[in-house]
């Protein structure tokens, strides 16, 4: 029996989680296929990270975002699946690296900065990158970035931060924690695309263009529906409980936290020991204290920022982790309202500031009144044109987000990726998981909406109903 043939249940598959893994795959699920999909999200809206809210005429997003590759990317097909794409007008940029009072685009902008020779060296290294394929880059999973790049001669310490801010805006962890073969991916897609952007209107003008495209293609959304427990019958996943409900679907396809559906939704002794201690043991990505900043006129015309406080990130992590907090620190650094002059009022500025930390770090709401410091002192004039100002904590992102506050979810570690990622498909028949924690590759909303088409691929190879058409 195919998984298409067991239509005596009411939904094809189930979706846990309404991130923009969960609203690829119903989306593309829905409108392609022709599903009869059911996502259940335990929050007032959908959107996961790629949720907006608004305060005194400003669209604030929950997260700091800049999309790496926009409409040319995965998130361009999945909206393309609903006729959404026409939905979303795309401004892009072109990063800018700020440190000590001079701001230049990467790499180029580095020549004159860094040693002759390092600067050749590092150009070599961005080539050696952008022209790497699949396989040569999976090679490298199991290898630090910091390794790799000094193993090909780039050693100059601005250099290497700069590097490692990208990698911070890419993976979330430090660069002597992510695999080389991971972020040479997430470089080398967004070199080739070009197309690094932001939607107008903010962030939920992507998650509710998906959620309407789901409705329109007969899906159905249940917001304030928080699934409490998968339903396993006969060793195999057969629905979720919520609150006050129980759902059933031949497929279940978790797109909340990898880890806790794995260890916590699921009924005591579903997996196999071995791979439960497994889970057990992995870690997430950085958190971020993110500050918004409305302010009564416009002070800078740039897109983005990141910025180099610090040089040393095994030494940077110590102080933050022991509480020690240096007076200029690393920032990501995007303006909203540059790109989408929707997201302030006429003649205001919205800018966002936000400092990657591991969640745990002691008294984090001092990091505040820092980030705001920092960002005067590359943007002068800031801390005199705010009107207000909107914090969200690492501790604020667990509530909404889970997954301690991680920007992306497990950390994609030289032990986390490839092959040692979470599988789409899990040890218990009919659950699957779908997200920034399990298959795909790429920087974090790419990387959700890779593991919703790697899993429909998987799907797809047991019943042809799940094949996605050409387009």
């Amino acid at each position: 029996m195919t998984l298409s043939d067991q239509n005596h249940m009411h939904h094809d598959a189930i979706i846990v989680g309404g991130g923009i893994g969960g609203l690829s795959f119903a989306a593309v699920a829905a409108a392609l296929m022709g599903k009869k999909i059911l996502l259940l999200e335990k929050n007032a809206a959908v959107g996961g990270r790629l949720y907006s809210f608004h305060r005194d005429g400003f669209t604030l997003d929950i997260g700091a975002h800049v999309i790496s590759q926009s409409e040319k990317g995965p998130l361009g097909r999945v909206l393309r699946s609903v006729g959404k794409d026409g939905d979303i007008q795309w401004k892009h940029v072109r990063p800018m690296t700020s440190y000590r009072g001079d701001i230049f685009a990467f790499p180029r902008g580095l020549e004159g900065r860094i040693p002759a020779e390092q600067f050749t060296a590092l150009m070599a290294l961005m080539k050696e990158m952008v022209r790497m394929d699949d396989p040569a880059s999976l090679e490298l999973d199991e290898m630090d970035l910091r390794t790799y790049v000094t193993g090909r001669g780039v050693n100059d310490p601005l250099a290497l931060a700069c590097l490692n801010n990208i990698n911070m805006v890419y993976v979330c962890v430090p660069d002597y924690e992510a695999s080389a073969g991971e972020f040479i991916r997430c470089i080398r897609d967004e070199a080739r695309s070009r197309a690094s952007g932001y939607p107008a209107g903010g962030c939920s003008a992507i998650s509710e263009a998906l959620a309407d495209g789901i409705r329109e293609k007969g899906g159905r959304i249940m917001t304030k529906a928080e699934v409490r427990e998968i339903i396993v019958e006969d060793g195999r996943a057969v629905g979720v409980r919520t609150r006050d409900a129980e759902h059933r679907a031949p497929i279940v396809v978790s797109n909340a936290d990898g880890r806790r559906t794995l260890l916590d939704l699921l009924p005591a002794g579903a997996l196999p020991d071995p791979e439960y201690r497994r889970i057990r043991d992995m870690t997430y990505s950085y958190s971020m204290l993110i500050v918004r900043m409305a302010l009564d006129h416009p002070i800078t015309d740039y897109r983005l920022i990141t910025h180099i406080g610090n040089m040393d990130p095994k030494g940077n992590e110590e102080a933050l982790l022991s509480g020690r907090f240096p007076e200029e620190i690393n920032l990501f650094m995007p303006v909203p309202s540059n790109f989408s002059p929707e997201c302030a009022p006429e003649g205001k500025q919205l800018l966002t500031a936000g400092i990657w930390v591991p969640y745990g770090t002691p008294d984090v709401d001092r990091l505040e009144d820092i980030v705001v410091d920092t960002a005067d002192g590359i943007l002068p004039g800031l801390k005199d044109a705010i009107m207000f100002r909107h914090v969200t904590t690492p501790e604020n992102l667990n509530r909404i987000v889970g997954e301690d506050g991680a920007i992306i979810g497990l950390g994609q570690t030289t032990g986390q990726v490839g092959k040692k990622r979470l599988g789409v498909e899990t040890a218990v028949p009919g659950l699957y998981l779908c997200g920034a924690e399990s298959g795909g590759s790429g920087v974090g909303i790419e990387l959700a909406i890779h593991s919703a088409f790697e899993l429909m691929s998987r799907l797809a190879d047991r019943d042809p109903s799940w094949r996605i058409p050409a387009e």
